[in-house]
């Protein structure tokens, strides 16, 4: 069952605010946020990689990373800083993504969240890691970045539109772990600043 909340402050299992303002070099706080980022080689030089290839080679991470992390729990996709319309077009992309907004009668228009079952998480991962660079449809044109959390534990999914995905959590050694079991030669993890996993 998939649901459309509009109060995501209340769904996070994470202060929104405080996982922000974390990543601000003046920010103090007893609560750590640590992120790697999974690049395609060439992503950082610019390269053109195309969103083509990266559904192609995300998807696999993402259903990887949604699986480990199972327990039964619910995930809460959103705009990364700030809610914003979810569809801002009517273009035709994202099919299955608009398909489900026409089935829940929700508008375009709609701000807040998408909380998914795992299993419903996983049928829409294509439509979801290729939202933030294709919801626009326009060249040189990214909309906002999802995050994809954990309903109990504090770890997100950042789907970025510059076409890598972030893990980020306050629990370090899960995150460890997690990458350490995803980590391959397909791709070029960079941790975050202040960010040591090894």
């Amino acid at each position: 069952m998939i649901e459309f909340k509009k109060n995501v402050k209340e769904l996070l299992p994470y202060d929104r605010e405080q996982y922000i303002e974390s990543f601000d070099d003046d920010f103090d706080s007893s609560i750590k946020w640590y992120g790697v980022s999974f690049q395609l080689p060439g992503g950082s030089e610019r390269k053109e990689i195309g969103l083509t290839k990266f559904v192609e080679v995300y998807e696999g991470l993402f259903k990887s990373v949604v699986l480990k992390l199972n327990n039964g729990s619910f995930w809460i996709v959103n705009h990364d800083d700030k809610d914003s319309n979810w569809l801002p077009n009517d273009d035709d992309n994202l099919t299955h993504l608009r398909t489900l907004f026409k089935e829940k009668n929700a508008p375009n228009t709609f701000k807040g969240a998408l909380v998914f079952t795992t299993d419903d998480l996983l049928e829409y991962s294509k439509d979801l890691i290729s939202y933030p660079y294709a919801v626009l449809h326009k060249d040189g044109f990214l909309y906002k970045d999802l995050n994809v959390s954990h309903g109990e534990l504090q770890f997100i999914i950042k789907i970025s539109g510059h076409l890598n995905i972030d893990l980020l959590s306050t629990d370090q050694e899960l995150l460890r772990k997690v990458v350490h079991e995803n980590s391959s030669n397909t791709f070029i993890v960079k941790e975050y600043r202040c960010t040591s996993l090894y």
